[in-house]
């Protein structure tokens, strides 16, 4: 039993499009892990520079900018809401590890059925 071409090249046209949405998922997946992995770096940095300088069992304060303006807090209550963002960015680049290896799995087996289909 044979495809008419019609038929095949409709196919191919469908798994090029989804290819292409699929490598775009995959470029602003990309872009995310790159923003949450700067988000994780600087709360390393915010943390171990605070640990370091500070006093954090005392009372000593610090100033968390909040827009254009500065709150002042205690240096312990402030390393408690940085850890806390911190759980929340791994959680988030946990998940988008997931999704960019379903992506990336996608792209591969779009690619290699097209190469079955076009090999025939």
């Amino acid at each position: 039993m044979s495809v008419n071409n019609q038929a095949l090249q409709q196919l191919l046209i469908e798994m090029d499009n989804q290819l292409n949405k699929s490598q775009a998922e995959l470029s602003m997946c990309n872009l995310q892990l790159d923003r949450v992995n700067t988000n994780l770096s600087l709360i390393n940095s915010t943390s171990s520079s605070l640990t370091k300088l500070c006093d954090v069992e005392g009372r000593e304060k610090v100033y968390q900018g909040v827009g254009k303006a500065f709150i002042q807090k205690d240096v312990k209550s402030y390393l408690d809401e940085i850890k806390e963002d911190q759980k929340g960015f791994l959680d988030n680049k946990k998940n988008l590890d997931l999704k960019k290896n379903y992506l990336v799995t996608t792209l591969e087996k779009t690619v290699e059925n097209m190469k079955q289909i076009v090999g025939k």
